[in-house]
């Protein structure tokens, strides 16, 4: 599994060169220069570290994070790369008996990589490229309704090249075909399992007028597991509408999914009406990197994609998010969600979410100190599966844009 992501990797770079050997000629025109270092750190604490319902644990955090950020944009186009290294290390506060895993046994540096590419080829055609790479512990980084609380480490890299025509005012579409690997660090039975997603997407737009939009998006997939889960297809259509309103965009969408597995298991193929819904605004709408004001609500209901050992659920989830800028230098977040899985192979059904407060002190454009604090809750029917985790974090961000025209 290895060597085939090697092999990959290779030719997604390969792809990179010849796609900006394409459009250099317009990447290099007249533009702006992004150039933009930035450096973390900071402090957490968790009441119960490992999320768990018997073995509750008190354990500090401490991380560093530098970061880059650099590339180049035109009117017509943008080439950008993003990359930060985490290092965490981890401290218990309570007494470990003999025998049992200590915290710092999970020190780690997490790797993130985004690139993306994107070019306005015609009036009518654009034509874009991104690849996120990352190297970490956190299973919601694959997979956002994940209900896993495990800290195995993977590799997980996601590609995808797309184009978007517009046939006139009123009509568009678009392609994109995405390649989703994960790779787990420790190949042993229970914990993880590597797996490759393919993923074709078309959608078609209608503009209705300058405010409003509706889109017909179809979607299927294979994905493929490295051991005993067994792969699967997935189908998925949806219909969306989109409207403006001042300052804030709803949108709507209900469609169908269908999932067939390759082999027998426990559920047998499932299939659901999936829906969704969402509201976003801010003021100023565009522009300020630090609004004065925004929010985000969002509700809908799917299957997770990532069913390692065949545990797939309907997740049903919500989540929020608002935001305030005081004073010009004091900007308040609150964020949280919650989310129901309810399993298809067994009675399991969970209840799990998720709050946090937090206040950044902007001491300058390229200077902040923050402190947040949080609960995440999880209610199950099934024995030892409830937890609650309270943690409280405190963090300083330099981030200095050196770019020039």
């Amino acid at each position: 599994m290895r060597i085939q992501i090697s092999i990959r990797v290779l030719c997604y770079f390969l792809l990179f060169c010849f796609i900006f050997g394409l459009t250099s000629p317009m990447i290099l025109a007249e533009g702006k220069m992004i150039l933009k270092p930035s450096i973390e750190a900071g402090w957490q604490a968790d009441s119960n570290f490992y999320k768990s319902e018997t073995n509750e644990k008190e354990v500090f955090t401490y991380n560093i994070k530098p970061g880059i950020e650099f590339g180049y944009n035109t009117d017509k186009s943008l080439v950008s790369f993003v990359y930060s290294a985490n290092v965490l290390l981890y401290d218990d506060q309570d007494d470990i008996p003999a025998g049992r895993i200590e915290a710092d046994e999970f020190d780690y540096v997490e790797h993130y990589a985004f690139f993306n590419a994107n070019t306005q080829a015609t009036e009518r055609l654009l034509i874009g490229l991104d690849n996120l790479f990352m190297n970490t512990r956190d299973p919601a980084n694959a997979d956002i309704t994940s209900n896993a609380v495990n800290r195995f480490k993977y590799t997980m890299n996601h590609f995808t090249p797309s184009v978007y025509y517009r046939f006139g005012d009123k009509f568009g579409m678009g392609l994109k075909y995405t390649n989703f690997m994960i790779d787990y660090s420790d190949d042993d039975i229970g914990q993880g399992e590597d797996s490759d997603e393919n993923r074709g997407t078309f959608t078609f737009f209608y503009y209705f007028s300058s405010k409003t939009s509706f889109d017909l998006d179809y979607q299927m997939w294979t994905r493929d597991y490295d051991k005993t889960t067994s792969d699967y297809d997935s189908h998925q259509i949806l219909v969306n509408a989109n409207h403006k309103v001042n300052y804030f965009t709803f949108s709507a969408g209900a469609g169908y999914h269908n999932r067939e597995f390759e082999q027998i298991v426990p559920s047998g193929d499932i299939d659901k009406f999936i829906w969704k819904f969402s509201v976003s605004g801010q003021n100023p709408p565009e522009g300020a990197q630090t609004p004065k004001s925004s929010m985000y609500l969002a509700i809908g209901s799917n299957y997770n994609d990532s069913g390692s050992g065949d545990s797939y659920f309907e997740a049903t989830r919500f989540d929020a998010r608002f935001s305030h800028l005081f004073i010009e230098k004091i900007n308040c977040i609150l964020t949280g969600w919650f989310q129901n899985s309810d399993y298809e192979s067994s009675d399991r059904e969970d209840d799990r979410w998720f709050i946090s407060a937090s206040a950044d002190y902007l001491i300058n454009d390229f200077f902040s100190i923050g402190m947040e604090g949080g609960l995440e809750d999880r209610d199950s029917n099934e024995l030892s599966r409830d937890f609650e985790n309270q943690y409280l974090m405190v963090n300083v961000k330099f981030n200095y844009d050196m770019g020039a025209k």
